[in-house]
């Protein structure tokens, strides 16, 4: 069949599969999957003071009226993000060079858990810490969440010696209750430990819920359901081998938790387990991430557009800072990627606005529209944020990146060759440049592809203008500036004898 006047719809991105007939696209890069098809992909923008040294770990918590605030830890200190600057939060840490801060909020109590240093509390909006128990001992961490009204603690460094593949939590009710576990106090207050096999690794993840909750270790994941009693929590193993291996990645979107472990890409709901990125982005991905800092592969959640971000350091990165993105639509199920350097991701929410910011932005404070107490002050909306290798926070709205988009190699007349006369970008939006270039060769076994220069579009037809014959043949399309959707290209063609 001639691929005469074809048009090709951008698919999804499958860098897996051969590129030879790929029924996707090769190449998405610098774009969000969205709306079956793509969207621009805004570089991280950083603003505000630069904190001291690279961030860590960071956690946006709410108060009890609703407000937001942001804490950041670098290896040494703990912040509160106070308008433009921040607040120290008292006390000096040693986090190692390889590990991190992990926070969680349990009411009003937000937890940090670095491993090096015993665990701290902060109320939250405040701008003090403290240790986290206030009775008893809470063990050193790595991991940290809460499953229905207790605090867990995984990877766990304790009075009974370092135990990777252990949880221990908190009375029932009471973060800062730490009793020593298989006492009567403990059993009293439903607070316990539980050692899980070794051979599955160590804690990794911890993932929360009313009923139960999850936690992964690097090559297992078990469910933890509360009944109560000296029992406390049922445990079940029901997933002995597809852990979370990159102990940062695992980020929830309601009930079900999204991770990467050694092979690629995967969802869970605690029930079963299934695959995301299978023949699809997983062996690109893993061939890509430099794992020597697999700690630094992080997540975040942008709602709007249903997307999960993970950025991760390649091969390229400068002292293993992530330099890249790569971005899985949920309800799509489709992938694409992106380049931009931070030092971390992290599912934040929008801050509130102070007196003096209001003032600011309205001139004075009588000319404000709406009550001082309005919630739309309050910030408070799910967002994404991350922190750039300047050490300052920033939102992802700067300018659009360049986006390209490479089509799968296609053998556009079986018999001979394609005479291509030009080729209609299908783009919508005010884009400031767009360009579309041919990639060809004569055969597929020995030969390797060459691309023609990047061709403008005509202002008269729209149509990138070309002259070429074309036996296997791949299409290039770039867009400069925003745009709102990448949808394909049309190509006119004719079969030809490749004179």
């Amino acid at each position: 069949m001639f691929l005469t006047d074809l048009r090709i719809t951008l698919g999804p991105w499958l860098p897996d599969l051969p590129f030879s007939e790929n029924p996707g696209v090769a190449e998405a890069r610098n774009c969000l999957p969205v709306d079956q098809h793509y969207a621009d992909y805004n570089v991280l923008s950083t603003q505000d003071d630069a904190l001291g040294d690279r961030v860590v770990g960071a956690f946006a918590a709410t108060d009890t009226g609703g407000d937001s605030f942001i804490y950041v830890g670098i290896d040494s200190n703990l912040y509160l993000k106070a308008g433009t600057s921040y607040t120290d939060l008292g006390g000096t840490f040693a986090t190692a060079a390889s590990d991190y801060w992990r926070f969680t909020q349990f009411d009003t109590t937000v937890i940090a858990t670095n491993y090096a240093d015993t665990p701290q509390a902060i109320t939250a909006g405040g701008a003090t810490t403290a240790a986290l128990a206030t009775s008893g001992t809470a063990p050193r961490a790595r991991q940290v969440g809460v499953i229905n009204r207790f605090v867990f603690l995984g990877d766990t460094d304790g009075v009974d010696g370092t135990v990777p593949h252990r949880v221990q939590w908190s009375a029932i009710n009471d973060a800062r209750d730490w009793p020593t576990p298989n006492t009567a106090d403990a059993r009293t207050k439903e607070s316990g430990k539980q050692v899980l096999p070794a051979v599955h690794g160590a804690v990794t993840a911890i993932a929360g819920g009313e009923f139960y909750g999850l936690v992964f270790q690097k090559r297992a994941i078990s469910r933890f359901t509360y009944v109560g009693g000296d029992i406390v929590f049922q445990v079940q193993a029901y997933e002995l081998t597809r852990g979370c291996w990159f102990p940062q990645s695992m980020v929830q979107v309601g009930q079900v938790c999204y991770y990467i472990a050694a092979d690629g890409f995967y969802v869970t709901d605690g029930q079963i387990v299934k695959p995301i990125g299978n023949a699809k982005v997983d062996k690109f991905f893993l061939a890509d991430c430099d794992q020597t800092y697999l700690e630094r592969v992080t997540p975040a959640i942008d709602y709007q557009n249903k997307c999960i971000l993970w950025c991760y350091p390649n091969f390229s990165a400068t002292d293993g800072i992530p330099n890249r993105l790569i971005i899985y639509n949920w309800v799509e199920d489709r992938w694409s990627r992106a380049e931009d350097v931070m030092e971390m991701l992290f599912p934040s929410l929008s801050e509130g606005l102070t007196l003096e910011q209001l003032d600011a932005i309205y001139g004075n404070l009588d000319a404000i529209p709406l009550s001082l107490d309005s919630p739309v002050f309050q910030g408070g909306v799910n967002t994404v944020m991350a922190f750039g290798s300047d050490h300052k926070l920033g939102t992802f709205s700067g300018a659009a990146a360049v986006a390209r988009f490479e089509t799968g190699e296609y053998d556009m007349n079986p018999t001979g060759y394609m005479f291509l006369r030009g080729v209609r970008p299908r783009v919508t939006g005010t884009p400031t440049g767009i360009t579309v270039a041919i990639g060809a060769r004569d055969n597929q076994d020995n030969e390797s592809r060459t691309f023609g220069a990047a061709t403008t579009r005509t202002v008269r037809t729209g149509l990138c203008d070309f002259r070429d014959n074309v036996k296997f043949g791949t299409l290039r399309l770039e867009i400069t500036g925003g745009f709102d959707r990448a949808l394909g290209m049309d190509v006119d063609g004719e079969p030809s004898d490749g004179v």
